[in-house]
């Protein structure tokens, strides 16, 4: 896995903690990207997706994992892992984390294997999910976790609980009660707060806005603060709301988006016990003083889809290669070597002169050519075809597009074809 082996090596060399020092711990969980790829799709390969939710027992990752939801693993995977959504980065190695929401332990499983001296407090009020995390913790050496069998409210109490079964379970108002409803124990979030707190995690199904507006007072003692927000057409004033409480705080807060994108042409409809858009808002009070670990390495909003993209496009351009040299050695392949002087398109671009007449036509104005030329640069196969022309002039990169008799082409690496020394040939 050439890319990923990249990847790893990129955040090997950037990862140092805040003060100069080397965090093992980090380094540890950012480099371990090709296991955590192997074992999505391993996940993957196994379950399938199946959109029917079945409960079990995995080692993966050298954890061992009861879940009660199979899609959740991959979720767990992507979500935690890969995309990094619920991470930090300490100014200690002893950090105390509240985890609320903590579900089946997957969140604090990972706070602990990065943060082996971490202080945990994990808020879990579902009767489903609370038995399987304290089994998740003891089982992976986390049972110096605190576990709260409670939902994180604003009063030590009870409430009605809807259960889901997977990750959406909430608290209820007077309105949403019916025949299918629990009662769960609440913890107020205040007498949490009496001491410096490293992070803060929320995700706890729309209780946010109540909860943040309940503790404002109490956020001087958190120093980062994640958010999952749930929104829909009748709390936009109160999400409002929080990002003006936690900017009067003094934190610095970004939003990000999670879930279906939602437009003016894209307005899926919402099933009920759900929401219409999922925000992140991370916010925090001090800045790292390097640069952000993850720059240009992994894209958040795309997570493991982007990086097996480039990584199936990378096994797929190697097979084509090796299909062709095959091909090449075993018979009589059509071939020609462009022809100097090539003529300068833009920044990056070239064009050859008409091509041999033997040579089949290439794209035109009305359609796509039914044959496409392979263009090689010495033995690099160059692409992708039939790329936009103005897209070879700007950024080149061996882009290419065979348009009707001529070739318009980019070199591998920005340098002048005419005078790099490098032979361009195509098959066809």
């Amino acid at each position: 896995m050439n890319i990923l082996k990249k990847v790893r090596a990129r955040i090997a060399r950037q990862m140092t903690f805040s003060n100069g020092n080397q965090n093992d711990a980090q380094i540890s969980n950012l480099i371990n990207m090709e296991d955590y790829t192997l074992a999505y799709r391993h996940v993957v390969e196994k379950f399938e997706f199946n959109s029917t939710s079945q409960a079990g027992r995995m080692q993966l990752l050298d954890w061992d994992l009861e879940y009660v939801d199979n899609p959740a693993l991959a979720n767990f995977i992507d979500q935690l892992l890969i995309r990094r959504v619920n991470d930090f980065i300490p100014d200690n190695d002893h950090p105390l984390i509240l985890d609320c929401g903590a579900n089946i332990g997957f969140s604090v499983l990972n706070y602990k294997r990065q943060f082996p001296k971490a202080r945990v407090i994990a808020f879990e009020p579902d009767p489903q999910f609370a038995p399987i995390l304290r089994r998740n913790l003891e089982r992976n050496h986390a049972g110096d976790v605190q576990v709260v069998e409670a939902a994180v409210w604003i009063e030590n109490s009870e409430m009605p609980w809807f259960s889901e079964g997977i990750d959406g379970s909430k608290l209820l108002d007077n309105q949403e009660i019916d025949d299918a409803s629990l009662k769960v124990k609440t913890a107020d979030l205040k007498g949490y707060l009496t001491e410096p707190v490293d992070l803060l995690k929320i995700d706890i199904e729309g209780a946010e806005y109540k909860v943040l507006d309940h503790i404002k007072n109490n956020l001087g003692n958190v120093k980062n603060i994640i958010v999952e927000c749930h929104v829909d057409q009748t709390n936009l004033v109160e999400f409002s709301r929080t990002i003006n409480i936690l900017t009067q705080a003094g934190f610095h807060v970004t939003i990000n988006s999670m879930g279906v994108w939602r437009d003016l042409i894209r307005q899926r409809p919402v099933e009920k016990f759900h929401w219409e858009q999922y925000f992140v808002i991370s916010a925090w009070r001090t800045r790292l003083l390097k640069p952000s670990l993850m720059d240009d390495t992994i894209i958040p909003f795309a997570g493991i889809h982007h990086l097996l993209k480039l990584e199936d496009f990378k096994e797929s351009e190697e097979k084509l290669v090796s299909i062709i040299h095959t091909i090449m050695r075993q018979q009589e392949v059509l071939s020609y070597t462009l022809k100097l002087p090539f003529w300068k398109q833009g920044n990056l671009g070239w064009v050859t002169a008409a091509l041999p007449r033997a040579i089949p036509g290439g794209d035109n104005e009305h359609k796509r050519s039914e044959v496409t030329l392979l263009l090689f640069e010495d033995e690099l196969l160059l692409g992708p075809s039939h790329s936009v022309h103005d897209e070879i002039r700007k950024f080149g990169k061996g882009r290419y597009s065979h348009w009707k008799s001529k070739l318009y082409f980019s070199s591998s690496d920005g340098s002048d074809p005419n005078k790099n020394g490098r032979t361009y040939k195509i098959i066809y």
